[in-house]
């Protein structure tokens, strides 16, 4: 265990800057094999300049508990790349639910990012979390009561 300061925006990027003491361990999670795509739209529309990042509102996106997100890394909007999503009220465990409101954009040509159009995608994968030494005994017992067979190679049909 270590006690670290994490520093954060409360309600939005640029907003009120917080300073907090926490406690962090090792952690670690099971993927699920279930995960979904959620579209990142503008609330408005946001003149931006090539190569300065810009803070942009979105609509509010809601993500359950026990799930991890993460931008996929291919541009979707023409005129720049999702860099990373905000979500207020400071950072929240993965077992907490989460509602993301601000996508921080990187332009690489200047125009106007219209409200409604798609500026991104993100995939949230659902996961079973645990401390290291938890999911270190999950697998130790999976071993043990795997069953183990020669590797011959190729694919059977017996």
């Amino acid at each position: 265990m270590e006690t670290v300061d994490v520093v954060y925006w409360k309600d939005r990027i640029k907003g009120e800057l917080i300073k907090e003491k926490i406690d962090v361990e090792p952690y670690g999670f099971q993927l699920s094999p279930i995960a979904e795509w959620k579209i990142i739209v503008p609330a408005q529309d946001v003149d931006v300049e090539e190569n300065k990042i810009c803070i942009i509102d979105i609509k509010p996106i809601e993500i359950p508990e026990n799930a991890i997100v993460s931008p996929l890394p291919i541009m979707k909007h023409a005129l720049g790349v999702l860099l990373d999503l905000y979500t207020p009220e400071g950072p929240k465990k993965v077992e907490e639910r989460k509602r993301i409101t601000q996508a921080v954009f990187l332009p690489v040509y200047s125009g106007t990012v219209r409200k409604g159009e798609l500026l991104g995608v993100i995939n949230v994968r659902y996961v079973k979390p645990g401390t290291l030494s938890k999911i270190s005994k999950m697998i130790s017992e999976w071993a043990e009561k795997a069953k183990w067979v020669e590797d011959v190679g190729g694919i059977r049909l017996d």
